[in-house]
C-alpha cells in the first residue's frame, strides 16, 4: 500500500518592534503566530504574548489543532512543517530544553505524534507561504472543492464578536 504524501504546512511568528498608539493603550500583543496549509487554502494570523521562540511553537501547536480539528474528514496522517525560525527547527530535532525541561511542551508533543507523523524543516522565509502575500499562492488548487465547508447553523445566527487582543504563550 502507499503511504499519502505529507500535507505541506508553514508557520511563522514575529514580534512587532513598534504599535500603532491605539493597540497599544488598548493592550494588544506585539506578537502574532501564523500557519498555513497551501493545498487547502488555508492562512491563519492571531496576535500573541511571548519570545519568539514561544511564538514558534504556539504557531506549530495551533497547526496541528487545527488539522485535528477542521480537517479531521480528510484523515491527514503525515504532516511536514516548514518553519523559518532556525531556534525552533532545532529545538524539535534535538530535543532540546525549550521541550525537554517544558513538561506542557512534551505532552502536546507526545499527543500530536500519536495522530500524525510530523517532519519539521528549515525554510528560507522567502519560501515560507505564510511570510509572502496570500495573491502569491492560489486559495485552493485548480479543480478541488474545498474540504471546508460552512456551518449552515452558524450563517443564520447573528452573534457580536469585538476584537480580541490576543493570547499569552
Amino acid at each position: 500500500m502507499k503511504k499519502a504524501a505529507p500535507v505541506e504546512c508553514h508557520i511563522s511568528s514575529f514580534v512587532h518592534p513598534q504599535m500603532e498608539a491605539y493597540l497599544e493603550a488598548n493592550g494588544f500583543a506585539r506578537g502574532m503566530i501564523l500557519f498555513s496549509i497551501p493545498g487547502y487554502g488555508v492562512l491563519f494570523k492571531c496576535r500573541a504574548q511571548g519570545r519568539p521562540v514561544d511564538l514558534e511553537f504556539g504557531a506549530f501547536f495551533s497547526l496541528l489543532r487545527f488539522i485535528k480539528k477542521s480537517l479531521s474528514k480528510q484523515k491527514i496522517k503525515a504532516v511536514h512543517v516548514h518553519s523559518s525560525n532556525p531556534e525552533f527547527v532545532f529545538t524539535l530535532a534535538n530535543s532540546s530544553a525549550q521541550v525537554s525541561k517544558n513538561p506542557e511542551r512534551q505532552k502536546m508533543l507526545a499527543q500530536n505524534m500519536k495522530d500524525f507523523q510530523i517532519t519539521v524543516s528549515y525554510t528560507a522565509p522567502a519560501n515560507n507561504k505564510t511570510l509572502v502575500p496570500p495573491r502569491e499562492y492560489p486559495s485552493t488548487p485548480e479543480g478541488q472543492t474545498p474540504p471546508l465547508r460552512p456551518d449552515s447553523k452558524k450563517e443564520t445566527k447573528t452573534e457580536f464578536r469585538p476584537i480580541q487582543k490576543g493570547i499569552n504563550l
